[in-house]
């Protein structure tokens, strides 16, 4: 199942370092990663599509919110 995220991140050195760590470690298959800077000084904005299982769709945006350095993650619907 692929499933769109979209997550604000503090403009920090290892802030998406520990993001990609994170993905890697877990076994996520990321088919699409974009960075750019957010409408809010001091942040980034990353999307990323990733292939996963049903069971882990929950499991990817808990681990997500709780690296540090995460200010907001939200879900992208991916129709179709």
């Amino acid at each position: 199942m692929k499933q769109g995220i979209s997550i604000t991140l503090r403009t920090q050195g290892d802030s998406l370092v520990r993001l990609t760590g994170l993905l890697y470690r877990k076994g996520y298959i990321v088919e699409s990663l974009s960075v750019g800077p957010d409408s809010c000084q001091g942040h980034v904005q990353v999307n990323a599509v990733v292939t996963n299982s049903q069971a882990a769709h929950r499991q990817l945006y808990s681990h997500v919110s709780k690296l540090v350095g995460v200010v907001k993650v939200e879900d992208c619907y991916l129709g179709g």
